[in-house]
């Protein structure tokens, strides 16, 4: 499990709906069991290691993770679209976007963003504001709770040792909350790997809704930044709920920096070349019958991988591609289905109020036990039709 970058690949690919976080699929309750602890530190700064506390498991198997998430360890209910960084001393940092955080006193709040540091088999994790009134790690000055508020995107160590998290700042264009969501740029925010200290936060190079950052990985040359429009809520229609862009969903695009040098402007793969125009990109993973490409990227063994949740949280297939470039082309390898998103689709449906939801073809079972529980009662609140 060290790093995660070689053993996780497949579950850093897996993300549950925001709407409902207490069930999630079984590799995310496994990403999430990690939250062991709660360490309130202020909005400006992180506590020093000396300083921290920390949560240290027997194992890190997943029946060891899942037991402890289930639990609700530290008042930790849930995370979602987690994301590893390895850090040059060894550690791992974790970032989550949404975040369901139980207060002392019983009743829950979200949580835009937290942050987990890992070392060897302990956790620690790293929030702002106070057991009382829990606030993000990242960008907590500039958020509006529900309003305004920042989602952490890829990392990475700059040339300078630092390490920079891109993050998008996501706007709600409604009354409710993931109704109509729209990011409105690209943010960065600049972290001391040692102490996990935010130094400051700028916007990034490109700073556009193309969200150039999205996943972010380097070979010995190159530094190379992943797009993807994560425009998931209020869209086009899809099983009675307004849901992903799909003029731009399955798009996947990336520029590139010189390694480590994050504040540069990125040039962009035009499929031929590289320009400096981002209107020249082109993507780089099949978009032909794929709703959604919610992809990351991993450089394991200077092969690159591109692991892909098809339909985000809508699906249950996550494609493993493989590549020698990290432009491709890529080709599947792996194909991996996962019936707990199917229970998020019914728990989705349900919050949106929709009479039933069909399963067509060769779809997972709704009845799966897996699904059942993912689905958090709404099974039974639904018509299932099979077709």
């Amino acid at each position: 499990m060290v790093g995660l970058r070689e053993t996780g690949l497949v579950e850093r690919a897996l993300r549950p709906p925001r709407r409902r976080l207490r069930q999630v699929s079984t590799a995310v309750a496994l990403l999430a069991a990690l939250v062991a602890l709660i360490v309130p530190v202020s909005t400006a700064s992180s506590a020093t290691a000396a300083e921290r506390e920390w949560t240290c498991l027997p194992g890190t198997t997943t029946a060891d993770l899942d037991r402890l998430f289930v639990s609700e360890p530290g008042g930790v209910v849930g995370a979602d679209y987690q994301r590893t960084t390895p850090l040059p001393d060894g550690r791992v940092l974790w970032t989550f976007q949404d975040a369901e955080v139980r207060r002392p006193n019983g009743s829950t709040t979200l949580v835009h963003n937290i942050a987990m540091v890992q070392n060897a088999n302990c956790f620690s994790v790293l929030i702002g504001g106070t057991a009382n009134d829990p606030r993000p790690w990242l960008f907590a000055e500039s958020t509006t709770p529900f309003v305004r508020w920042y989602w952490p995107l890829g990392a990475e160590i700059g040339t300078d040792g630092l390490l920079y998290v891109f993050a998008a700042e996501m706007n709600e264009r409604s009354p409710g909350y993931l109704v109509r969501t729209e990011p409105s740029e690209t943010m960065m925010a600049v972290v001391d790997t040692q102490t996990l200290t935010v130094l400051r936060t700028t916007t990034a190079p490109n700073s556009s809704t193309d969200l150039y950052g999205w996943s972010i990985e380097s070979d010995s040359t190159w530094t190379y930044l992943f797009a993807q429009c994560h425009r998931q809520f209020g869209f086009d229609p899809y099983i009675s709920v307004s849901a992903h862009d799909q003029s731009c969903a399955n798009r996947v695009t990336v520029g590139r920096v010189p390694r480590g040098q994050l504040s540069a402007a990125p040039t962009y793969w035009t499929g031929r070349g590289w320009s400096a125009d981002p209107a020249a990109a082109v993507p780089i993973i099949e978009t032909a019958d794929r709703m959604v490409n919610a992809t990351e990227f991993v450089r394991s063994n200077n092969t690159w991988m591109a692991i892909t949740k098809v339909g985000d949280w809508w699906g249950d297939r996550i494609l493993v591609e493989r590549a020698e470039r990290a432009v491709g082309p890529y080709s599947v390898v792996a194909e991996i289905r996962d019936p707990g998103n199917a229970g998020t689709v019914l728990r989705t449906a349900d919050a949106a109020g929709a009479s039933a939801v069909i399963f067509a073809g060769d779809a997972v079972d709704p009845y799966n036990g897996k699904c059942v529980r993912a689905s958090a009662g709404s099974l039974f609140h639904v018509d299932v039709v099979r077709t």
